[in-house]
């Protein structure tokens, strides 16, 4: 048996709040199994001077059986490498739309979409001004040299509370050594809280 691949024209579905005629845009790419529309909420409201935009995974599925809510993800372990490759020719083309006229550009990658934000930031051709992760994971799988490389101009931060039921203190020390071994520059900040989005704090970074 052997596998093929096939490219298709596919339409792709974001959710925005503000007005793409301010300077600052801020990608916001939900978690695993979450909605944009829903994931957007978290952080209004913002400050009048940002546009944000959430755009939504690729793959859409039901959350629980048949039927009911309907919830996202950036990837799964099959096919990965196509996988990265479509979101990041979607994202791009996606940035390319709305913010081609944009001074700055902030990404926040949320849980799963941590993940995808820094391939995004890495291997795309938008090039941000600033890279949150937020309780999420730096890939282990980068080209290190590269990432360094390509995140030369980036303020990367990491954003992750303290009551985190998904994320241990080890991870988190995985994640600062390894960003610590490959020389790229990072803030840490801690807040009080669980798996989520604090908005104060958001805001307090996006304003930097």
């Amino acid at each position: 048996m052997e596998a093929h691949h096939f490219s298709v024209k596919k339409t792709t579905r974001y959710f925005t709040e503000g007005s793409s005629a301010e300077t600052h845009h801020v990608y916001v790419l939900h978690g695993y199994g979450q909605h944009p529309e829903f994931f957007l909420r978290k952080f209004i409201p913002a400050s009048p001077n940002i546009f944000l935009v959430a755009p939504e995974g690729l793959h859409r599925y039901y959350l629980n059986g048949n039927s009911g809510r309907v919830g996202a993800s950036w990837m799964t372990k099959e096919d990965r490498q196509n996988d990265i490759l479509d979101y990041v020719n979607y994202l791009d083309a996606l940035c390319e739309s709305l913010s081609g006229n944009a001074k700055n550009i902030t990404i926040l990658g949320f849980s799963q979409g941590a993940a995808t934000a820094v391939r995004w930031a890495c291997q795309g051709k938008m090039k941000p001004s600033q890279l949150i992760l937020w309780a999420g994971s730096f890939p282990t799988d980068m080209d290190l040299p590269q990432a360094r490389e390509q995140l030369t101009d980036t303020n990367l931060i990491l954003a992750v509370g303290n009551k985190d039921e998904f994320i241990s203190t080890p991870a988190i020390k995985n994640v600062k050594g390894l960003l610590d071994e490959a020389d790229i520059p990072y803030t840490f900040h801690e807040f009080d809280g669980t798996h989520d989005i604090q908005r104060e704090l958001f805001l307090s970074l996006v304003e930097l």
